[in-house]
């Protein structure tokens, strides 16, 4: 056989066996403008950003699904807020969302310029707690922020925040307000760590969705936002929009490999200023 028939036959055998990519969700971003505020830090704009925290939550479901995001800029009363425009499909799951973020001035954002890299925060601890269904990561939480990054609130983490309330913690959902009809989301059987029940948060108005900061421990991404940090999606979020929205193929395991971890607890309350979130 000649060699030209060899490397062609091989070449063939490769393509033929190559295993096929795993599906996954597909976040689909929709930029409609607005102008940043004034007074943010950082190099970074809200097109990149936005788009690296749709990156981080894609890889948190296998699942064959498209999820549309318009996402911009104006003025709110919150660092951030998630509306619900379409639901639909089986499992039935929102399909099209507005998020907007502020640009009053109110909220002293930071635009990370590399917002794929964490290397502005030189530490990053995680924490797990039994919720009765075996001890689970409930909080990936980057601190000790350097340079511009120090004294302001990351967009990227509000940007994953209200990404996870379009995936399912969202008060206009009707699968979250079945779900959490109780006062926590109950994790059923077909899904990892069975009988855990994570506990969400009350105000005036009823529950809402959002992670109860005083039953679990700080640090968790669907609890909030504070200054000086980053979060990013924890086992514990992961499996709660899991099971609001039907999402069965999972990866729990969000931790970039490139930061050296630690299981120190964290404080009561981080310094610097905050962001409220809107639902």
């Amino acid at each position: 056989m000649r060699v030209a028939e060899r490397i062609l036959l091989t070449t063939l055998f490769l393509v033929l066996t190559q295993v096929a990519p795993a599906s996954a969700i597909d976040i689909v971003t929709v930029y409609t403008g607005g102008a940043p505020p004034a007074e943010s830090a950082g190099a970074g704009n809200l097109v990149d950003i936005f788009n690296a925290a749709a990156r981080i939550w894609e890889e948190a479901y296998q699942d064959e699904f498209t999820l549309k995001l318009y996402f911009g800029w104006a003025p709110l009363d919150s660092a951030g807020n998630h509306s619900l425009v379409e639901q639909g499909g089986s499992p039935n799951r929102e399909t099209v969302g507005i998020i907007l973020f502020d640009n009053s001035g109110r909220v002293s954002f930071y635009l990370d310029p590399t917002p794929n890299q964490h290397e502005e925060y030189s530490r990053m601890t995680q924490e797990s707690q039994d919720l009765g269904g075996g001890f689970i990561n409930v909080a990936r939480v980057f601190r000790n922020p350097v340079g511009e990054a120090a004294g302001h609130v990351d967009l990227l983490s509000v940007a994953l925040h209200e990404i996870g309330h379009a995936l399912g913690l969202c008060a206009a959902n009707p699968n979250f307000i079945k779900e959490s009809a109780h006062g926590f989301i109950d994790i059923a059987g077909r899904l990892p760590f069975a009988g855990t029940v994570i506990p969400l948060s009350a105000n005036y108005s009823g529950i809402t969705p959002h992670i109860d900061p005083v039953q679990v421990a700080y640090g968790s991404l669907m609890a909030g936002i504070s200054g000086d940090e980053r979060r990013i999606p924890s086992s514990v979020e992961i499996l709660a929009n899991a099971q609001i929205s039907g999402f069965q193929a999972l990866n729990l395991d969000l931790l970039p490999m490139s930061i050296a971890t630690s299981q120190s607890p964290l404080p009561p309350a981080s310094r610097g200023s905050s962001g409220r979130l809107g639902y």
